[in-house]
């Protein structure tokens, strides 16, 4: 396969596994894009060292360690100017500055449609042409959120839901 037809490698930087999982089969599947994802900022400063091949970071806002989306949102418009950013969060919303001419704001929960559309037009029209994906089903989307409103993302999970704990077998009955 030759690099024309490759597809367009996306950056995809989210803390929360859930919503990292999602965005990512949203981006690879509806888009046709190649995803690498990253955990929080530092790791995807040390993937966008290692490779020259990304044309775009979707990075959330609040992740683990000393940099947010903001600042790896203006560390990358300084190393790699070319590579075009969104940033997505469901709690803060970008301040005057927080924010390089050019780079996106996508607040969460968000459609599908509202990431690819916004990957496209940032993209271009020579990227949509070589990631179009082939067409399984004309039904309509319903524009489903990525997560539903009530879905907690900023607090660490154990695992312990709110009925009392983690799936187990029932105790033996007493005889």
């Amino acid at each position: 396969m030759t690099s024309e037809n490759s597809p367009t490698i996306i950056l995809l930087v989210e803390d929360e596994a859930l919503v990292r999982m999602v965005a990512s089969e949203i981006l690879a599947e509806e888009g046709g894009y190649r995803i690498i994802e990253a955990v929080n900022a530092d790791e995807a400063l040390s993937i966008l060292e290692a490779r020259h091949d990304v044309r775009l970071v979707c990075t959330d806002v609040d992740m683990p360690g000393p940099l947010n989306g903001f600042a790896l949102a203006r560390i990358v418009d300084m190393r790699r100017p070319g590579i075009r950013v969104i940033v997505t969060s469901g709690y803060r919303r970008p301040d005057l500055g927080d924010l390089p001419k050019g780079m996106r704001f996508l607040p969460k929960p968000y459609p599908p449609s509202a990431l690819i559309e916004m990957v496209r037009e940032l993209l271009g029209p020579a990227e949509r042409s070589r990631t179009a994906p082939p067409q399984v089903s004309s039904a309509p989307e319903h524009g489903s959120p990525v997560l539903p409103g009530g879905i907690k993302i900023d607090q660490l999970h154990t695992g312990v839901g709110n009925t009392g704990g983690l799936a187990q077998p029932l105790p033996e009955p007493e005889e």
